[in-house]
């Protein structure tokens, strides 16, 4: 022990008992336990079950997860590691009178400092297999990841996962449903088992699929009733290929909007619109029937395939953002007391009822 730097601290107390356990789980779980109330991360270093083999005998070395040393990869490259040689040690076999597995406390001291809390550590914070199942259950009823981990910690008091586990947890769920599946290969699946109306493009005679337009039935329907004014915009950095999502929203008679369809695109140019722009013609039942009005903002490209495929329709602009760029206009070029002046008189000019 004369090795151990001036951080030491001393845990044999905690982990002293004359208790025998009946079963090894038992032993595993009251080790653990202890090691949580005590901010201690309690490892199975080691753990042997008797067999007919000499030298084997039932038993389990428990270690704290900074002891051993980090070994340096052939690969050269650096990673950090919270090894630190702990010579922390716990060992438990069965009693030889056969009145269960005692505990022998070789070492209970760290070489190190220990947390304030545990909440967020990559080995405490793990899932159990409860756990998993209740994160499985919530996120089929596809609730939100952090209404996930607020369900956690209130069914299990104890626990102290945070949201990244839950989130790496939904991901290997997905992964098992997905199977061998690629997930544009399992895209496809879901949109036809569900019945959605849908095209796609490949990038010349490769597999890599270029663009994909996708409609629900009941989205065709409500379409071909209310084709009158359509809205159109993209969004971006939604998903993690960083493809704009390309959105077609319709409007009722009682002002209430509805989806029409969605398309992921290779890029933002004229062609692509072009392209998605086309199979949305296609869900019309009559062939004349197109959208009177088309709202977008000041996507040139955009508006430019609007003028090819839908010659007819009337494209305006989009409210929202001429208003967003004049406020920020106003910010560049306006005193702060003016500001509020012009942003009413633009309102009268964009409420007036005539041009005049």
């Amino acid at each position: 022990m004369e090795n151990l730097p001036k951080i030491c601290v001393d845990t044999t107390d905690a982990f002293m008992t004359t208790e025998r356990f009946g079963i090894r789980e038992e032993v595993i779980r009251w080790i653990k336990e202890v090691g949580i109330d005590n901010k201690v991360t309690v490892i199975i270093s080691r753990s042997d079950t008797e067999t007919v083999k000499r030298g084997r005998s039932n038993k389990i070395i428990f270690g704290c997860d900074k002891g051993g040393k980090h070994k340096i990869s052939d690969s050269g490259t650096q990673s950090a590691s919270k090894k630190c040689g702990c010579p922390f040690k716990i060992r438990s076999t069965p009693a030889k009178d056969g009145s269960g597995w005692k505990i022998d406390v070789k070492c209970g001291l760290h070489n190190h400092g220990l947390p304030d809390r545990l909440e967020g550590h990559s080995f405490i914070g793990r899932l159990t297999t409860d756990e998993k199942q209740h994160v499985a259950d919530l996120a089929k009823r596809h609730v939100a990841p952090r209404n996930i981990l607020l369900s956690l910690q209130d069914k299990f008091p104890e626990n102290v996962t945070r949201i990244t586990q839950v989130y790496k947890h939904k991901s290997v769920i997905e992964k098992e449903i997905r199977g061998p599946r690629s997930e544009i290969q399992h895209l496809f699946k879901l949109i036809e088992d569900a019945g959605y109306v849908y095209w796609s493009r490949k990038k010349d005679d490769s597999e890599v699929v270029r663009e994909i337009f996708w409609a629900h039935p009941d989205s065709v329907k409500l379409l071909n009733i209310f084709p009158i004014v359509l809205v159109m915009d993209n969004t971006y950095k939604t998903n993690k290929y960083r493809q704009p999502l390309f959105e077609i929203v319709g409007m009722t008679s009682t002002e209430l909007t509805f989806a029409v369809g969605f398309a992921y695109m290779e890029s933002e140019q004229t062609e692509n619109f072009c392209w998605v722009l086309e199979k949305l013609k296609e869900l019309f039942v009559k062939k004349d029937m197109c959208p009177q009005v088309i709202l977008t903002d000041r996507d040139l490209a955009l508006m430019k395939a609007i003028e090819v495929v839908f010659p007819n329709s009337i494209n305006l602009l989009c409210r929202f953002h001429i208003n967003k760029n004049v406020g920020a206009k106003c910010k560049q070029h306006v005193v702060n007391d003016l500001q509020k002046t012009i942003d009413t008189l633009w309102m009268e000019v964009v409420w007036a009822s005539d041009e005049a």
